[in-house]
């Protein structure tokens, strides 16, 4: 009995709580007055999460007739252990309703529950998913990727198999049952796809599919979810290859097709959507269509406001037409997430390192070089904005604006894309209204190369 006791209190000092829990049985059952061992089972418990069976435990404990004969620290550790259990138990329902309900502006107050909560069930894997779930509501995927892998070895050794429960159904995991490696691979895949990281998307997805027994498979309409999650990622993928290819073949007309085609396939990652529209608007620089480089550009901003590479292009495209005001803008915007990237992520490989050094210092040049273009005071390039030449007759000009006109009025802006029900009313109101202020630039400028090239006296100057 006394070396079952022993063995438990080592198990637990190593992280082994279901070992230890089992040890603690065996001591009981040889002498159920030994309530030292149940106190400790009840710990064990509570440490995995499973708080009902814990508060029982302590109950037991404290309710017992050989209670007055125990020690005082017993007595104490199963009262604090039983209040600790509640208290558990109330954070858990509480930030379930709110995760259940998909209540975004409550979604943070439900993640410090769980972090409450597992700051005292420090071992329950349920409580881990509960807290995986609020980070890819909030929209928190690299931190939800890192907090997977670094929770993982210490889930195993308590592992068991498990039935999710009716909560993790917002994720589509509904009636689940499986591994500790499982729904960890499977919520690292929805992660990196909502980032627009497909390869590696593709990678997890398979990893779950290995790792999942076809007997825990056991919901429907879960499984479906993950064979469509699947097929999504394998044709958005085939259409990105298919457009890159395109594009460095000198195919820009197909590679614009193939993009689109992703675009029109892709309604949840925006992250994702944001590369398609950065990658075509490079098509469309190569095909000379300067505005729709530059609408695709800030389209591809709009949903990843921190998108170096799209930012520096339009800068750049914004420059050709002599829009030195906007270029400028970009590039100091570019800059500043350059430095921003060097002072938070000091501990990344010296070659990525380098090469943000490397943009940074670029970047300052080039608006150096801005800024001296800039006290020029050239007029915008009118004709490169309307897409046409200098020898083009007023009615090739009148033609050329209508065109544009037409397909970058604002209210047209952002067609494309459709309002995921991940995403909340906040960041999509953020998207919508930089799209709207975007496109309303483009616009104006659409009209003032028109007004000026179709004034014979305003086009001479």
């Amino acid at each position: 009995m006394l070396c079952y006791s022993n063995r438990a209190a080592t198990r637990i000092s190593l992280g082994r709580m279901r070992d230890a829990l089992s040890d603690c049985r065996k001591a009981t059952e040889i002498d159920s007055s030994f309530l030292k061992a149940q106190v400790r089972a009840a710990n064990c418990l509570l440490a995995l999460g499973d708080v009902e069976e814990a508060q029982k435990g302590f109950e037991i404990c404290l309710k017992s007739n050989h209670a007055a004969s125990l020690d005082r620290k017993v007595i104490e550790e199963a009262s604090d252990g039983l209040q600790k259990a509640q208290k558990v138990s109330t954070f858990m329902l509480q930030s379930k309703e709110y995760l259940v309900k998909k209540e975004f502006d409550k979604i943070p107050s439900a993640l410090q529950m769980i972090t409450d909560a597992l700051s005292i069930s420090i071992h329950s894997d349920n409580l881990m998913k509960m807290k995986a779930e609020a980070l890819l509501l909030l929209r928190r995927y690299e931190e939800l990727i890192q907090f997977c892998e670094e929770t993982l070895q210490l889930a195993e050794r308590n592992s068991v198999p498990l039935c999710l429960d009716e909560h993790l159904e917002n994720i589509n995991l509904d009636s689940y049952g499986f591994s500790v490696k499982s729904w960890r691979y499977y919520l690292i895949a929805k992660s990196y796809f909502f980032i627009g990281k497909l390869e590696e998307a593709h990678q997890f997805l398979k990893k779950y599919e290995q790792t999942t027994p076809a007997e825990y498979k056991c919901g429907k309409q879960s499984q479906q979810s993950v064979s469509l999650l699947s097929k999504t990622i394998s044709e958005l993928l085939r259409l990105k290859v298919a457009g890159n290819e395109a594009f460095q073949a000198g195919k820009y007309s197909e590679a614009v097709e193939h993009y689109t085609a992703a675009l029109l396939s892709n309604a949840e990652s925006l992250h994702f959507s944001a590369i398609c529209f950065g990658n075509r608007a490079a098509a469309y620089q190569a095909m000379g269509q300067i505005l729709d480089a530059i609408a695709d550009c800030s389209l591809a901003i709009a949903l990843d406001t921190s998108y170096c590479k799209v930012i520096s292009r339009r800068a750049s495209l914004y420059e050709l037409i002599r829009d030195y005001d906007q270029a400028e803008n970009d590039l100091r915007r570019l800059i500043s997430l350059l430095e921003e990237q060097l002072q938070d992520n000091m501990s990344m490989p010296s070659e990525k390192l380098d090469n943000v050094r490397n943009n940074l210092h670029r970047a300052n040049l080039r608006l150096s070089a801005l800024e001296r273009d800039a006290r020029k005071r050239t007029s915008l390039n009118m004709y490169l904005i309307l897409g046409i030449e200098p020898s083009c007759s007023a009615v090739d000009i009148k033609r050329a604006y209508r065109k544009a006109a037409l397909r970058h009025h604002p209210d047209k802006a952002g067609n494309f894309l459709v309002r995921s029900e991940n995403i909340d009313d906040t960041v999509w109101s953020e998207i919508v209204n930089a799209i709207r202020r975007d496109a309303d630039y483009l616009f104006k400028i659409i009209g003032k190369a028109y007004a000026i090239l179709s004034d014979p006296t305003m086009k001479n100057k």
